[in-house]
């Protein structure tokens, strides 16, 4: 009876820890998102990086122990997408800063410090890869639950959507509401079209990499 009750306490535990572990990831993207909105005069909101903090932050607003079919459903819609574009969006990062070194000082607020435009461009495009893992170590099980109830884990449409397709759909709406990616990041080392096909090259390897060694063995398998 006792092994019983400390079991269960210790699963209680860390649905507690993941819950609030989750709330701490979304209010930081929350809050990010609110000062660089702020501090930019809105104009961040033209940059695919604060496009993918908002996804990040739809799917760690959920709450993961909810029996709601929605909910459950937001989760398999939202957590694929968000998981692998936070890789592509951190792989296309590091190669617009090869065509473009000086590009986060370019884009930050006139009298930014140093300091604060190195710690915002890891955060904004290394921190939601750590903030995946934290939660897929959390919550490895709730999720693989969550894609095995309905044939998320065996259908090909999903797995494409999970891997390349919501990431890529947003991406793509992007591009079209922007409508020059490479003036957005004053990238001149190469020709617009040959820096876009380049980042989207990257794009979709380093989303496949993501679900290939993390989400389909994990997850689905």
């Amino acid at each position: 009876m006792g092994t019983h009750s400390e079991a269960k306490a210790k699963v209680q535990l860390a649905e507690h820890k993941s819950i609030i572990t989750r709330k701490i990831i979304f209010y930081a993207f929350l809050a990010t998102l609110i000062a660089d909105t702020y501090a930019s005069k809105a104009e961040v909101l033209h940059h695919l990086t604060l496009w993918s903090l908002i996804l990040h932050m739809l799917y760690f607003e959920l709450h993961l122990p909810s029996t709601s079919s929605l909910t459950q459903e937001l989760i398999r819609v939202y957590h694929g997408p968000s998981f692998c574009g936070s890789f592509a969006l951190f792989a296309m990062y590091i190669w617009t800063l090869i065509a473009n070194p000086s590009m986060e000082f370019d884009l930050a607020p006139e009298g930014r410090a140093i300091w604060l435009i190195y710690v915002r461009g890891f955060w904004t495009h290394l921190g939601p890869i750590l903030c995946h893992y934290i939660d897929i170590k959390q919550n490895e099980s709730r999720l693989r639950d969550v894609y095995s109830s309905t044939g998320w884990n065996t259908s090909k449409f999903c797995q494409f959507w999970m891997c390349l397709g919501g990431y890529f759909a947003m991406g793509l709406t992007w591009e079209q509401v922007n409508g020059d990616a490479s003036g957005t990041y004053n990238v001149t080392m190469v020709s617009p079209e040959m820096y876009v096909l380049i980042s989207k090259a990257i794009g979709v390897v380093s989303c496949i990499v993501a679900f290939m060694v993390f989400i389909k063995p994990k997850l689905l398998d």
